[in-house]
């Protein structure tokens, strides 16, 4: 997949989309794969990330995608980590409902990002395990929630927070899982957030944010390539696939009750969550798969 030269209204697009990704990783609940496919980068995304350290001759495209996407990505994450996360906590069915909208609206997308969508029995068992792997994910949150595992200081803890950050950075490109849900059940999640909100104070935990970052980098370098390859081999399955993580995440985000808010108010939330959707999958639509030149998966 090339990437073709960008304007100036492009690289604010992409710094945008950066932000939204950025929050993605402050926000339980939502994962940042599944964001990227409603944007409709993230084919592009796993490409770049996946092939940034084979494929040389293209760092000029590479680097022209990931520095805005990087720039609006950081500056979400020190920007908002405190305001979201009162959001989330005061307002979590409205919330809720708005990313369910998002997440359901990306499907007419999906469903155009692959020339050929017709319906078979390997399709429909890889959207099943799609639907599957979120669902499981979910309810192993639900009851095990998150545990105590120390402030992850010293030898043991560093390790603890690099190897758990490397699984959250994975989930965090996977559509339907979510890297910060990985943090909740390592027990890691509050340390590491709150060592970024420190940031904005120009406080710098080493300790945290160090093998945390490069955990989570290497993770999602990890997880891009495999995940690149697979869209390459087999973009039917992949697609059918993400449709299944789409719906089993709807699932996770369906919330205990409403919070003392009216029912109009969540299903607005709803509503302007898949109208937000659409806009954001118009902003920068995939282009429909050619025509296969190997057997179609």
């Amino acid at each position: 997949m090339q990437l073709s030269a960008r304007t100036a209204s492009e690289y604010i697009v992409l710094a945008l989309k950066g932000m939204a990704y950025g929050l993605t990783h402050i926000i339980p609940g939502i994962g940042g794969g599944l964001i990227l496919v409603v944007m409709g980068i993230y084919e592009q995304f796993v490409d770049v990330v996946g092939n940034f350290f084979l494929e040389r001759h293209r760092w000029r495209e590479f680097l022209a995608f990931l520095v805005p996407l990087g720039i609006g990505m950081v500056a979400a994450m020190l920007v908002f980590s405190r305001v979201l996360t009162a959001l989330a906590e005061r307002y979590p069915a409205a919330l809720a409902f708005f990313f369910m909208g998002l997440l359901l609206g990306t499907i007419p997308s999906v469903l155009r990002l692959h020339g050929d969508m017709r319906p078979s029995a390997g399709r429909g068992a890889a959207f099943v395990i799609g639907l599957a792997v979120v669902v499981a994910f979910r309810i192993v949150q639900q009851r095990v929630g998150e545990s105590e595992v120390g402030s992850l200081q010293g030898l043991g803890g560093i390790a603890y927070n690099a190897v758990t950050s490397f699984l959250a950075g994975g989930a965090s490109v996977t559509p339907g899982l979510d890297g910060t849900y990985i943090w909740m059940l390592a027990g890691s999640y509050e340390h590491v957030l709150g060592a970024i909100s420190q940031l904005t104070r120009l406080v710098i935990e080493w300790g945290i944010l160090v093998p945390a970052g490069l955990g989570a980098v290497l993770g999602i370098l990890a997880f891009s390539k495999g995940i690149d390859a697979l869209f390459k081999r087999a973009p039917g399955l992949a697609h059918y696939a993400v449709l299944g993580l789409i719906i089993g995440s709807a699932y996770g985000l369906w919330p205990d009750g409403l919070g003392g808010l009216s029912p109009v108010i969540v299903a607005l939330a709803f509503v302007a969550g898949a109208a937000a959707a659409y806009g954001l999958s118009r902003t920068s639509p995939e282009e429909p798969g050619a025509a296969e030149t190997m057997p179609v998966l």
